[in-house]
């Protein structure tokens, strides 16, 4: 868990004023229990609604990482589908060519369509 404290202060040297401010960042879903009890203090109705706003935020937070999660594996099935369906056109095609009598360019095309997948698929390994 990522926590950032910020603090300045300005002090008014003719006098006894002085300015504070303060920022906390943090990737926690609530606030900590410091600030919480100063909130209480303060104003304690907001207490409650803070932490049913964090509900709320928390549930859609959840929904949406499923659909990303969804929408992820979807792609990836797609992109092998498809990368099944450009391979064996590859060597369907370089099989049609040699059947025709022409063994040599039958393998080229079959073997630049297998070749050519095993590129993507390593390129793509590496860039990860």
């Amino acid at each position: 868990m990522a926590n950032k404290h910020t603090t300045a202060q300005v002090k008014n040297t003719k006098g006894d004023q002085q300015l504070s401010i303060q920022q906390h960042e943090t990737d926690c879903p609530i606030l900590p229990v410091v600030q919480l009890e100063q909130l209480q203090r303060f104003k304690p109705e907001a207490v409650d609604w803070i932490i049913n706003q964090t509900q709320i935020e928390a549930e859609h937070r959840r929904a949406q990482i499923i659909i990303v999660n969804r929408y992820t594996f979807i792609e990836r099935i797609a992109g092998q589908v498809f990368a099944f369906v450009i391979g064996l056109s590859g060597v369907l095609l370089g099989s049609y060519v040699a059947l025709q009598n022409q063994p040599t360019a039958g393998a080229a095309i079959a073997g630049a369509a297998l070749a050519g997948l095993a590129g993507v698929f390593l390129s793509g390994r590496r860039a990860k």
